[in-house]
């Protein structure tokens, strides 16, 4: 597969599907709304299709702003399907943190965690 294959950028947000089959989110995005979000999904969903089986995701909200209500309910939707593994969310902003504690608090998805750090995020993933 082509390196090229393996990134999408959505705005200034980049999702890359990684050689140990992990999707990378880079959320810089700071107003996201409902389309926004859902080009990100689709993204997320292109590349999960590249591999067979389920896959994890990793996502840094160090630079992401606050994502509407209704960007938050399509997040919220998305991220039960079953192509979706485990998904580490990690960072230190403190808006993002609160969103995402809101995205995780509201979904029926089990393997969703918020970590401080990247390195415990991979190390949960890798479990």
């Amino acid at each position: 597969m082509r390196e090229e294959d393996r990134e999408i950028w959505v705005g200034k947000s980049r999702f890359y599907l990684s050689e140990d089959n992990i999707i990378y989110c880079k959320e810089t995005t700071i107003d996201k709304d409902e389309k926004i979000a859902h080009l990100e999904i689709d993204a997320l969903f292109k590349l999960a299709n590249l591999i067979e089986g389920k896959v994890n995701i990793l996502i840094d909200i160090n630079e992401a702003g606050k994502p509407s209500s209704g960007a938050r309910k399509v997040f919220q939707k998305a991220i039960e399907h079953d192509k979706f593994g485990k998904i580490a969310v990690f960072g230190m902003n403190p808006v993002a943190r609160v969103m995402a504690s809101f995205i995780i608090g509201a979904t029926k998805k089990k393997d969703f965690r918020f970590f401080k750090t990247k390195e415990d995020a991979l190390k949960w993933l890798k479990e």
